[in-house]
């Protein structure tokens, strides 16, 4: 079902979830970026991140006769070839935000890996709504919603531009950008997979381990190439950093049921709404964020949430 004809209540209930889940993705970047220096590795924490999300949702797909029998019914589905065996791999796009949080929110706070991860995510989730991988179904190209990514992208650019000033090296924005890319396939593959298997927490489920086990061969690989382990957080003080694979579970599984309604793109609109006040509280509050917030970041968030307006008001009207 597509946005434009979810009843208004409906779309109004996921929109204000999504709002709400994007603040978890604020604070994943948070525990993600403090867990990285501390164990030594991006990688490294990125890996610890995804295998807390995958035990908890493992233990959840084995709690009942229905979550066994859908999770189950995935592996039969890609066996059969009644689902394409490349679309369960979303856990990869889940992989690189992690990946990225960790390598970067150190770097530059939570506010820019914010902005830079939704740019991306937008130009993605544009380019897949125009095709027939959401599972919403096809959204065409509008003014609104490419007026709108413009926009958005044009306020990205700023905080871009306020980073690279301070010294930060050039790739550092992008690599946020090129995972939210990722994210929107992910979203759209999650989404068709929960409808083929008739479970969230099958999609789930899959998402986290084909995730796990890509990042537990690069955190082997690093190891081997000689990075140690350095520690491990100082419990229970430190315990939030182990916390960034839950937020990522609720991110995920709420993706999946919502993306039908809302689209991949008002679905990353509406996320970055409460990504972006989540990681401006942090950025402010949270000494552990390090980050400094400059005019640069409230002019870029300006911009974006313009540019949020734009493909929201006139984003779904057709030509």
């Amino acid at each position: 079902m597509e946005s434009s004809s979810t009843p208004p209540r409906t779309f109004a209930l996921h929109a204000g979830l999504t709002v709400l889940i994007g603040c978890t993705m604020a604070f994943q970047g948070l525990s993600n970026g403090g867990l990285s220096p501390v164990i030594g590795h991006g990688v490294y924490a990125a890996t610890i991140s995804f295998l807390g999300g995958f035990l908890v949702i493992a233990l959840i797909a084995l709690s009942t006769p229905n979550n066994r029998r859908t999770t189950a019914n995935v592996w039969r589905l890609g066996r059969s070839g009644e689902f394409p065996w490349w679309m369960m791999l979303g856990g990869l796009a889940g992989a690189s935000v992690v990946i990225s949080q960790s390598l970067t929110v150190p770097l530059f706070g939570v506010a820019v890996f914010t902005m830079s991860f939704i740019c991306g995510q937008l130009v993605g989730g544009l380019a897949v709504d125009a095709t027939r991988l959401a599972p919403g179904g096809r959204k065409p190209l509008t003014p609104g919603r490419i007026l709108g990514t413009l926009v958005v992208m044009g306020g990205v650019s700023v905080s871009a531009w306020g980073v690279l000033v301070q010294g930060i090296e050039w790739w550092a924005p992008l690599l946020p950008a090129c995972a939210g890319m990722f994210t929107a396939l992910q979203q759209a593959f999650n989404g068709r997979l929960r409808i083929a298997a008739g479970s969230t927490v099958a999609s789930t489920f899959t998402n986290f381990l084909t995730g796990s086990v890509f990042l537990l061969g690069a955190s082997t690989v690093v190891y081997l190439l000689g990075t140690p382990i350095t520690g491990f957080p100082d419990l229970p003080g430190q315990g939030w950093m182990l916390l960034g694979g839950l937020y990522g579970l609720l991110f995920i599984g709420y993706s999946a049921m919502a993306v039908g309604k809302l689209g991949v793109l008002l679905m990353s609109l509406f996320s970055l709404l409460g990504n972006l006040l989540g990681s401006l509280v942090i950025d402010l509050t949270i000494a552990e964020a390090a980050a400094d917030v400059t005019w640069t970041t409230y002019l870029s968030m300006a911009i974006v949430v313009a540019g949020v307006l734009v493909t929201s008001l006139f984003g779904n009207r057709r030509r």
